[in-house]
């Protein structure tokens, strides 16, 4: 399986409903992100979110 995550003070921090045992070995694999919403600008919020805050506004 992959699962995506963000690094915060060098600690991958994934979807907390993702449940791995401790001591799980797993691969952490750099990728460039293109939103075309928020760019390279990073915000806890998914493109989608956004979308729909702009759109309640």
């Amino acid at each position: 399986m992959t699962y995506r995550g963000i690094v915060k003070g060098n600690t991958i921090v994934i979807d907390p409903h993702v449940k791995l045992r401790d001591d799980t070995e797993v691969e952490i694999t750099p990728i460039e992100l293109k939103d075309p919403i928020h760019g390279i600008w990073t915000d806890d919020r998914s493109a989608e979110d956004t979308i729909r805050e702009i759109g309640s506004s």
